[in-house]
């Protein structure tokens, strides 16, 4: 029986973004998780743990997120060269690759709710892959030593696309990786942004809240 993804409405919508009509979704071929926030729930980001190991401010590592480090998520910068004026100014007493290590290992947490409904589907047949913001450290991590690329059909990560979501050029460089139309498929996301940009690009997409509210309202929508 040919499946059939219904959309949602998106619910709590922010009022400055402007989203897309939801219509409905019929004949999706693949399914494109987010990672942070969807598939992976740390306890904590390592901004948080960064401040508490070494004191660094947690305001000027949110800058540096906001700032280089996104530049870094589109291949366009090294993470390991941008990080050294900042490390030096912020006195962390460890090597840049054994921050970066303690950066990986930190936000190492698939949830594991979420990755078992990544196998239901796959073991039914949909195909599902990450699309996620990452520079390329997180991104080998992510496929290697988190196990994301055997427990999905591929990982995409911004680094290697040069586009990051929610821009235009993200979802149509990777529909055309996939080889599939826009409108055939689905990305699940937390981003309200996101969300809306993947429905500009085409594409159908879910704003993911909770895992429960994902769990219980999934099956509803595999016909």
């Amino acid at each position: 029986m040919e499946r059939t993804f219904v959309s949602l409405p998106t619910i709590h919508q922010n009022p400055c973004t402007a989203v897309p009509e939801v219509r409905q979704c019929s004949m999706i071929q693949a399914i494109v998780f987010d990672a942070d926030g969807v598939l992976v729930k740390p306890p904590s980001w390592f901004v948080t743990r960064a401040h508490e190991l070494y004191g660094v401010p947690k305001a000027e590592f949110m800058a540096f997120i906001h700032g280089d480090f996104k530049r870094c998520t589109i291949g366009a910068l090294d993470l390991e060269v941008v990080l050294v004026p900042f490390l030096e100014r912020w006195q962390v007493p460890v090597s840049i690759p054994e921050f970066i290590r303690n950066w990986l290992e930190h936000e190492n947490a698939i949830d594991p709710v979420i990755l078992q409904e990544v196998r239901a589907l796959r073991a039914s047949g949909m195909p599902c892959f990450v699309g996620t913001n990452q520079e390329r450290n997180r991104a080998n991590f992510m496929r290697l030593e988190m196990g994301l690329q055997s427990e999905t059909d591929g990982v995409f990560a911004s680094c290697d696309l040069g586009a990051r979501k929610p821009d235009r050029a993200f979802f149509d460089r990777l529909a055309k990786r996939l080889n599939l139309e826009p409108v055939g498929l689905l990305l699940i996301d937390d981003s309200h942004e996101n969300v809306a940009g993947a429905r500009a690009a085409g594409w159908c997409a879910e704003h993911f809240t909770t895992r429960q509210a994902f769990r219980k309202r999934l099956p509803s929508h595999l016909k």
